[in-house]
């Protein structure tokens, strides 16, 4: 009887385990994009085409984009991030902070992650040599934004909206253009579920690799040594082909 309750309790705790390193992730990621998403609707329709949950393929993989605002003044390309406490980072980190209280958890840097975005959609929209992109992160959840350092617009979902009429300004599309561009990437949008499992396999794969990498003090962008160095914001380590890469890690 005591056997079957330990098994009763292991099974339990790795269902647990199970749902908040993986459901709770995902519900609350799909939570930030429908808030956001909402917020997008009040676009002008004539003035603005929107694409939700985008799959491209980037190479010999594929990149998972959350939202895309068409408009005159090019290409607007959204990240966005559902989390609570404290943010904070660099735009040239690697990884960003999460504190709540003094537990502290690392994120992927959202504004690298939207840079392979704007890459993807370069690529596909080739012939369009022509076209200004503008990536944005927006953080839709509680989380607070302290310490974060970027010359790229990294804000809430109230000033979603401010934010991008403010970067259509000037016409650089024509709508017949936008409505192209449109076409073209909806065509190159994956939709089978077989490839999306790929998607997030690549994506776990590539982050296993990167912290093996970041734990042998190895570089995980170019393979060099990294070394401790000191910085306006306190200690980290960089990497010591500096300065053409750029890798930090916080401390």
């Amino acid at each position: 009887m005591e056997f079957l309750i330990i098994i009763l309790i292991l099974v339990a705790y790795g269902i647990t385990y199970y749902f908040k390193k993986r459901i709770v992730p995902k519900i609350k990621g799909s939570i930030g994009e429908y808030k956001v998403a909402t917020k997008l609707k009040r676009l002008d329709k004539k003035e603005y085409l929107i694409l939700n949950d985008l799959l491209l393929k980037n190479g010999n993989f594929t990149t998972q984009i959350d939202h895309v605002v068409i408009c005159r003044g090019g290409i607007i390309v959204i990240e966005t991030k559902n989390y609570k406490g404290w943010i904070h980072g660099h735009e040239n980190s690697e990884y960003w902070t999460q504190s709540i209280y003094k537990h502290k958890s690392k994120l992927r840097n959202p504004i690298k992650q939207n840079w392979i975005h704007v890459f993807a959609i370069k690529k596909i929209l080739s012939e369009y040599n022509y076209i200004k992109y503008f990536p944005i992160v927006v953080f839709a959840g509680d989380g607070k934004l302290k310490n974060v350092t970027t010359s790229l617009p990294v804000i809430y979902t109230n000033k979603l909206i401010r934010t991008i009429k403010n970067l259509n300004e000037q016409e650089n599309l024509s709508y017949n253009q936008m409505e192209l561009i449109s076409d073209k990437l909806l065509k190159n949008n994956i939709t089978d579920q077989k490839a999306s499992k790929n998607h997030s396999y690549q994506i776990k794969k590539q982050i296993r690799e990167q912290n093996k990498k970041v734990k042998q003090k190895i570089c995980p962008k170019c393979g060099n040594k990294l070394i401790k160095k000191s910085g306006k914001y306190g200690k980290f380590y960089g990497c010591d082909n500096f300065p053409k890469c750029r890798y930090t890690l916080n401390i």
